[in-house]
C-alpha cells in the first residue's frame, strides 16, 4: 500500500468515492494515516442488497449499527452525495437523525429508497428545501416534512418523488415546483399529476408513474397530456411507466416552432412502446392517430405479443406523411403481428428503414421470406430482418 499512500489526499478521496461505503470504512485499518481518511469522502452509499437471502436478524442489526456509526463519524460538511437503498430488504429504520442540517449544507445529491408501508414515514428537516447546492433529489419513500416559510432550490435539476407525497398537500407541492427554476428532470406519481397544473419552462424530461388498474391508458393519456401543453414548452421527453411494469411509453418531443405550436401530440417525433400486459393494439392506434408528426416508431413486444389488430377506420396521418423509421424488437410472428407489419409497410409512404428482429434464429428463418415479400408503399423503404442479441 506504500505507493497508493503517497498519492495526494484529494486524489485518494476521489478514488474512494467510487467504492461501497463498507469498504471505504475498512480502509481505516490500513495504517494510522488512513484512520480518518474515509470520514472526508464525498459519497456514502448504503444498500440492503447486502442482506439478500433468508432473513438474518444478526446481519440486519449489524447493518443498522454500521449505518448509524459511520454516518455519525463521517465529517458532514465533506458529504456531497448520500445514497440509501432499502428496497430489497426493509430495515424498519428511521433515517431522520442522519439527514440533518449539517449533513445537508454541502449536499448535492440525495437518494433515499425504501419499501416500508404507508404507515411508516421519514421526517425530513425543512432546511432540505432551502439547500442552495442540491442538484439531485430522489425519494421513493413516505416522507413527512414541514416546509419552511421560504422554499428555495436554485440548483435543483433532477427531482424524483415516488410514493413520497401523500403527506404533502397540493399547495405545498406547487410551492416546491415553483422554487426550482432549473428543474429539467421530474418523475412523479400519476395521482399527483391529476391535481396539479405544472408551469415549468425549463422542464425537459417528465416521467409519470401510473397504476395499470387506474384507467385505460388511452384515456389516461388524453387526460394528462393536454395539461402539459402550455406549461412545459421545453419538454423533450415524456415517459409514462406502470408501477407494475405492465407497460412503458417513451416519447421524444421536438421544441415548438412558434408560440402557438405547443401541442404535445403534435410535437411527438419519436415513440417507443413496450408492454407486458394490457390491450396493446388500443394504445398503439391511439398514439399513431394523435402523433401526426411522428418520424420514428419503436415497438418492443419481447414480453407481450400483439395478439389482436383491428385496422383503424382511416390511416393515421403520420404513416402517410412523416414516419421514416420503424423498429420492431421481439417480433414473434403471430398472425396479428404479421398483419400489423404488413399494414405499416403498405401505408407508411415516407418510410426509409424498417428493422424487424425476432427472438430466435428458428423464427428468423420461418418469417424472413414472408416479411421481405410484403408490398411497400414507400419506394425507398429498406427492410432489414435480424435476430435479437
Amino acid at each position: 500500500m506504500g505507493n497508493i499512500s503517497e498519492l495526494p489526499e484529494d486524489l485518494l478521496l476521489r478514488i474512494l468515492s467510487f467504492v461501497p461505503t463498507k469498504y471505504i470504512v475498512a480502509t481505516s485499518l490500513v495504517s494510522k494515516s488512513w484512520r480518518c481518511l474515509w470520514t472526508k469522502v464525498s459519497r456514502l452509499t448504503y444498500d440492503s442488497c447486502e442482506l439478500e437471502g433468508q432473513y438474518d436478524p444478526v446481519k440486519t442489526r449489524r447493518f443498522r449499527q454500521f449505518l448509524k456509526k459511520s454516518m455519525l463519524l463521517h465529517q458532514p460538511r465533506a458529504l456531497e452525495t448520500l445514497y440509501m437503498d432499502f428496497r430489497r430488504r426493509s430495515l424498519g429504520i428511521d433515517i431522520t437523525p442522519w439527514i440533518r442540517t449539517d449533513v445537508l449544507c454541502n449536499l448535492r445529491e440525495l437518494e433515499v429508497y425504501d419499501r416500508n408501508g404507508p404507515h411508516v414515514s421519514f421526517r425530513l428537516p425543512s432546511v432540505l428545501f432551502t439547500c442552495e447546492k442540491l442538484v439531485v433529489l430522489k425519494l421513493r419513500c413516505m416522507i413527512d416534512v414541514q416546509l419552511p416559510s421560504t422554499v428555495s432550490l436554485p440548483s435543483l435539476k433532477t427531482l424524483h418523488l415516488i410514493n413520497s407525497l401523500f403527506l404533502l398537500n397540493d399547495e405545498s407541492i406547487r410551492i416546491i415546483f415553483s422554487s426550482c427554476p432549473l428543474l429539467s428532470d421530474l418523475r412523479l406519481d400519476h395521482h399527483v399529476m391529476s391535481n396539479l397544473h405544472i408551469v415549468m419552462p425549463s422542464l425537459q424530461r417528465l416521467t409519470i408513474v401510473t397504476d395499470s388498474g387506474y384507467e385505460p391508458l388511452p384515456i389516461f393519456l388524453d387526460h394528462y397530456i393536454p395539461s402539459l401543453e402550455i406549461s412545459t414548452p421545453s419538454l423533450k421527453y415524456l415517459n409514462i411507466e406502470d408501477s407494475a411494469s405492465t407497460f412503458c411509453v417513451r416519447v421524444s418531443i421536438r421544441c415548438p416552432s412558434n408560440v402557438e405550436d405547443t401541442s404535445i401530440y403534435r410535437r411527438m417525433v419519436q415513440l417507443e412502446l413496450s408492454m407486458c400486459g394490457g390491450v396493446y393494439e388500443e394504445l398503439l392506434i391511439h398514439m399513431l392517430k394523435r402523433s401526426i408528426n411522428l418520424s420514428v416508431l419503436r415497438i418492443n413486444s419481447k414480453f407481450k405479443t400483439l395478439d389482436l389488430w383491428k385496422q383503424p377506420s382511416s390511416v393515421p396521418p403520420c404513416l402517410l406523411s412523416s414516419l421514416q423509421t420503424l423498429e420492431w424488437r421481439g417480433y414473434n410472428g403471430s398472425c396479428a403481428e404479421m398483419v400489423v407489419v404488413s399494414y405499416f409497410l403498405k401505408h407508411a409512404l415516407c418510410l426509409k428503414t424498417a428493422k424487424i428482429t425476432t427472438e430466435s434464429s428458428d423464427l428468423f428463418e420461418k418469417t424472413t421470406g414472408y416479411l421481405l415479400s410484403m408490398p411497400r408503399g414507400s419506394t425507398t423503404c429498406r427492410l432489414v430482418v435480424g435476430v435479437m442479441n
